[in-house]
């Protein structure tokens, strides 16, 4: 692949991301050109952007519409797409559309993108290269009968999941068989309305796992190295809501495992740009399994550039522009850099619409905040309710964690509800702090129901209705 600079690229998304990817391409010299919906017309992405298109069509809906958004790219003189993460980031569709058009498509290839997309072909693959997966059914199942077979088969709990997309969209957990059918009807539906395809898996829940999570990056030459893990254990309703790299208080031998298998099933199955490798770890048993892949970058590619140095979007785009991992400093394993200290990442998220009335982040030494809200921005519930993410780093895990928790405490954000309150308390959790944090966490935490309780837990519980995320249509696309 030769090497070919970049002039314009268009950003296929929205939101914080949008804004996220303008800046990066700003500081390598590269145009950027924003779309947005008729809802977002007074979002930050729009003013950060060279320039800003409206899409036509229903807010989310006008994001999806590949015809439309391969046209506006080639109307504006653009020479590269970068999709984002959410709406279609991982359509092998998008990627055709717009290597067909002569644009340079920022991100895996297509063929990649259909393989890691199947989370049944993935976890054939990962079978195929003797890497551990959660045991379940044997690809996707074909209806309600097989699938029922199949959780009788591996026992309960089991958790049905959507084979396509992520975020937490077409998952179901089920205890006892009299919940199945209900929960597989749920799943089917949700997953046709967010990704378009209803097809699902039946999986083996482990049961009050870490779910850990490896960055791992290749190139057009078929190499791939790791830039280390991150701990995305804390979750609500299979959201992830908090993250940290690296993955705390994990065990040597296990990391390396986890790690390793990573390169390889990214090696194998083709990736040439940024992607994720995601395991639950069971500490206990020092056991690992796969779970699935993302071909795109992530919400929390944040903390992974906090610890190593490396900007992971600019690594997307001169990684599209013909760069190898060798011209990048990254050509083995070895020239990686190691972690340095530790980064913390919360979500912060709206749980109801209306205009903010007063926004000021925090700021200070090792204090980041990736946003796009504003004083008098209209929040119109139609989309993911994340407003920012607030990234904290420090020399160590449980200083950053202080210092994500005093970020929070002074994020100020007025006019609408929010999740702060609830990020604070699990922040200054024993469990986090401990470098112990599980999947159950927060909802374990909603069923304590014992005295005494310390004031940051009694905060996270007053607070833990509140926090539910903002109902939103069937057109929802989640990011991660």
């Amino acid at each position: 692949m030769s090497q070919t600079p970049l002039r314009r690229v268009l950003i296929a998304n929205r939101g914080e991301i949008a804004v996220r990817i303008a800046r990066a391409a700003s500081e390598l010299g590269v145009e950027t050109v924003a779309v947005y919906s008729a809802a977002d017309a007074d979002s930050l992405h729009t003013r950060v952007a060279d320039r800003a298109v409206e899409l036509p069509g229903p807010p989310v809906a006008a994001y999806l519409d590949i015809d439309v958004v391969v046209e506006v790219a080639l109307a504006e003189g653009c020479d590269a797409l970068h999709p984002g993460y959410g709406f279609l980031s991982e359509s092998p569709a998008l990627a055709r559309a717009a290597t067909a058009a002569g644009l340079v498509f920022v991100g895996p290839s297509a063929d990649a993108l259909t393989l890691f997309g199947d989370k049944a072909a993935a976890r054939a693959l990962a079978t195929e290269r003797g890497i551990p997966i959660v045991p379940g059914s044997d690809g996707v199942v074909a209806d309600l009968e097989t699938a029922e077979e199949a959780a009788a088969a591996i026992g309960f709990p089991v958790m049905i999941k959507a084979a396509a997309g992520g975020g937490g969209r077409g998952m179901r957990r089920v205890d006892e068989p009299g919940a199945f059918a209900g929960a597989f009807d749920a799943a089917g539906r949700e997953a046709a309305a967010a990704f378009g395809d209803g097809a699902l898996l039946v999986e083996k829940l482990v049961v009050d796992p870490r779910h850990i999570e490896v960055q791992v990056i290749g190139d057009a030459t078929g190499r791939v190295v790791h830039l280390w893990e991150r701990d995305c254990s804390i979750q609500q309703r299979n959201q992830k809501v908090i993250e940290v790299a690296p993955a705390p208080n994990l065990d040597r031998d296990l990391r390396e495992r986890v790690l390793a298998d990573a390169v390889r099933l990214a090696g194998a199955g083709g990736l040439t740009s940024a992607g994720t490798v995601e395991f639950v770890v069971d500490p206990t048993r020092g056991s690992h399994w796969f779970i699935e892949a993302n071909p795109r970058i992530q919400v929390e590619h944040t903390v992974t550039e906090e610890v190593t140095g490396i900007d992971l979007v600019q690594t997307q785009l001169r990684l599209a522009a013909g760069e190898t991992l060798d011209a990048l400093g990254l050509g083995s394993q070895e020239s990686v850099p190691p972690v340095r200290g530790a980064a913390v990442q919360v979500r912060v998220a709206l749980t109801s619409a209306g205009t903010i009335t007063a926004y000021r982040e925090p700021s200070g030494r090792g204090i980041r905040v990736d946003g796009f809200a504003y004083a008098g921005y209209v929040a119109s519930g139609a989309f993911d309710p994340m407003v920012a993410k607030v990234i904290a780093v420090a020399g160590d895990h449980v200083s950053a964690l202080d210092r994500a928790a005093r970020a929070v405490e002074e994020f100020q954000l007025d006019g609408v509800g929010t999740n702060l309150g609830q990020l604070g308390a699990l922040l200054r959790h024993d469990a986090v702090a401990a470098g112990d944090a599980r999947t159950t966490l927060i909802e374990q935490v909603e069923s304590w129901d014992h005295a005494p309780e310390s004031g940051a837990l009694a905060l996270f519980r007053s607070s833990a209705v509140d926090a539910a995320p903002v109902e939103r249509g069937p057109e929802l696309v989640a990011a991660d």
